[in-house]
This record gives structure tokens, C-alpha cells and sequence, in this order.
């Protein structure tokens, strides 16, 4: 491993301030990302490389439908199969694969608004819509530990799922906030950034792991433990007082 790298990783987290992990750092040290020094310039493999994961053009299902095709958002993803999901910003022709999954909420991360198409998709196929404003982590680290908790919430709750977590591609702002959610789940980091990778690609940006690593859980905690996802705290009895050093045996004597 390069110290010499470790150590320009660890001077770039102190003069901006900003906690990071050993971990973090030697992870950093060793993977792209779009946001720290290459040690290459950019290309046509960069750009392939950068669109995430690979889904299918289109899948055909059986049944009386079977010559119609599904074709899944641009890095689409199960989070978990069957209760969430995440992707890139849903087009027309991803309309009908929505309906297959039978969604029943989706939650947007940009803040422009909704197209009036998308509006009239989801009104018809009686899906509720959420949106939070995640900001980009550009340059510095500018998500809103406040709105990352409302996102968190929305998706803990699981009177809103199956649901659809999306952005703009799917990679930065969604990825921020699955992460967070592994987290609550108590997956072991590594994993986690792994998934944010797979997903990123050498679009994947430090800052993003910066806070994701570093985002204070406890303000979501008590719905989790309330929604079943984590067990719930158990309570600590308090102390036994000390035993007696006088024996209960003794009896007092009275006088005569």
C-alpha cells in the first residue's frame, strides 16, 4: 500500500476539517474516485465505466403480456427484493416495470420538480410520491443531516413499501442514502462501500464516504427499533443494593 498516498488522503481530510476513518483513508488511498487525484486522465473506459451497473435493455415476462417489454431504470437495483428498491431517474419507457413491481411509493432526491407526465404516471398507478432535497457532496460534504433523517424515515416506514429510491443517476445522493440505511441494518462497512462502488462506479466520490461513514444514526434509531429493522434496546436493571453485613437472623433482645 502507498504511504505516501495514505498520508496525502489524511492531509486533504484535515484542512478541510472533516473525520475520516483509517479505514476510510486506506480505502481512499486505493480506489477512484472522481473527486481525488488519478493517476490517469480520463477517457472513453472512464466513461463507460462511470454508468454504474448493468441492467438488462429490456426482460419479457410470460402470460398474456409475454411479448411486452419491461425495461428497468438505469442502475436499478434491489436493496431489498421485494421492499426497496433504488435507480436512476424513472423515463417513460420505465413506467411500465415500475407497475410490475408493483411499487407504492417513490422517493425523489433532487428537488426540481416533477414533470407533469411522471405526476399523471403515478396518480394513475395510485403510487405516492416523497421528495427530499439530498444536496451533491461537491467539493465538500453538503448533505443535510436533517433531510437525510426525513429520507430515512420515509424509507423505514413499512407502510410506504415496496418503494423506489431514486435521483438523478442514481449514484451519488442514492447511494449516499442506502448506505446510511445499511448502516441502521448494521452491515459491516466494507460491504457497504463496496455496494456505493458497484453502483458509482469511477464516478464515486470520497465525500460521500466521508459522510456516510460519519452520519449520527440516532436521530432515526427509535423508528427502526419501532419498525422491526433493529432489535429493541434492551433495558438494564439497575443494580442490586448490597447484601447486609448484619445477619437477618439476629434478634434483638429486650430487657426484663
Amino acid at each position: 500500500m502507498d504511504e505516501a498516498q495514505i498520508e496525502l488522503i489524511r492531509e486533504y481530510l484535515e484542512s478541510l476539517e472533516l473525520p475520516g476513518s483509517e479505514q476510510l483513508v486506506k480505502h481512499a488511498a486505493t480506489t477512484s474516485h472522481e473527486d481525488l487525484p488519478h493517476d490517469h486522465e480520463c477517457g472513453i473506459k472512464c466513461m463507460i465505466e462511470s454508468r454504474g451497473t448493468v441492467t438488462p435493455a429490456s426482460s419479457v415476462r410470460s402470460a398474456s403480456e409475454r411479448f411486452h417489454p419491461y425495461i428497468p431504470p438505469a442502475n436499478y437495483g434491489a436493496v431489498l427484493p421485494g421492499i426497496i428498491y433504488r435507480s436512476s431517474y424513472p423515463e417513460a419507457k420505465n413506467y411500465e416495470f415500475i407497475k410490475d413491481l408493483k411499487i407504492k411509493s417513490i422517493l425523489t432526491l433532487v428537488p426540481e420538480p416533477i414533470s407533469t407526465e411522471y405526476q399523471t404516471f403515478m396518480d394513475k398507478s395510485g403510487i405516492q410520491h416523497f421528495q427530499v432535497h439530498i444536496k451533491a457532496n461537491k467539493g465538500e460534504v453538503r448533505v443535510e443531516s436533517c433531510e437525510m433523517s426525513r429520507a430515512l424515515r420515509l424509507i423505514l416506514d413499512r407502510t410506504n413499501h415496496p418503494i423506489l429510491i431514486h435521483c438523478n443517476k442514481g449514484k451519488h445522493r442514492t447511494g449516499c442514502t442506502v448506505a446510511c440505511f445499511r448502516r441502521i441494518l448494521g452491515m459491516e462497512f466494507n460491504a457497504i462501500v463496496d455496494e456505493y462502488h458497484t453502483y458509482a462506479g469511477v464516478k464515486a466520490r470520497f465525500m460521500d464516504e466521508v459522510f456516510f461513514e460519519n452520519f449520527d444514526l440516532n436521530p432515526v434509531m427509535w423508528i427502526a427499533r419501532q419498525e422491526g429493522w433493529v432489535a429493541p434496546e434492551i433495558p438494564i436493571a439497575p443494580p442490586s443494593p448490597p447484601v447486609s453485613t448484619k445477619s437477618s437472623s439476629l434478634t434483638v433482645k429486650t430487657p426484663a
